[in-house]
This record gives C-alpha cells, sequence and structure tokens, in this order.
C-alpha cells in the first residue's frame, strides 16, 4: 500500500505543518471555539501560501528549509492571521 506521502511533495506537506502550527499557536494564544481555529488555520494556508510566493519572486536570501521560504511563509501567516481577527465580528448567540 502506498503511503500519502508518496504523492505530496515534502515541501508542501511541510508547509502545511508550518502554517497548522503557526494557526494552532495563534489560536491558543487568541481563544474562540473550533470555528475560529478552522478560520484561523485557513487564513495561515493562505498567508503562508502567499509568503511562498512573494519570498520566491522577491528572492530574498533569508533562511529557507530546502524550497520552504520559512521566514516570508511565517510573517505572511501571522499577518493574515491579523487582519482575520481584526476583521472578525464577534456576534453574540
Amino acid at each position: 500500500m502506498t503511503s500519502l506521502s508518496e504523492f505530496l511533495a515534502p515541501s508542501l506537506i511541510l508547509s502545511t505543518v508550518l502554517a497548522v502550527l503557526v494557526a494552532t499557536l495563534w489560536y491558543a494564544w487568541r481563544g474562540g471555539g473550533l470555528r475560529a481555529w478552522v478560520v484561523d488555520v485557513l487564513a495561515a494556508l493562505l498567508g503562508f501560501g502567499a509568503g511562498q510566493l512573494i519570498g520566491w519572486w522577491l528572492g530574498l536570501p533569508l533562511p529557507a528549509i530546502g524550497q520552504v521560504r520559512v521566514v516570508e511563509g511565517v510573517l505572511l501567516a501571522l499577518l493574515a492571521l491579523w487582519l482575520v481577527s481584526r476583521s472578525t465580528i464577534d456576534v453574540e448567540s
């Protein structure tokens, strides 16, 4: 039987793990329910992906793990999380 890692690039797996880690740490700091965690994970994934694209486009000589531009990815993931937390309106039920 083949494993999932045979179908996915290691850089994609590492990027996803780092984005989910950043989102989970943000969630642990900010708090909220399951919905807030899911929104945080989606925002961090989009932000991390944007950071990868911007880092590749600019070609900055910042630390990377293989093809994963960690600094740019984490910074843009944090920016996305901050923007989402600023735009989320708490609705009382």
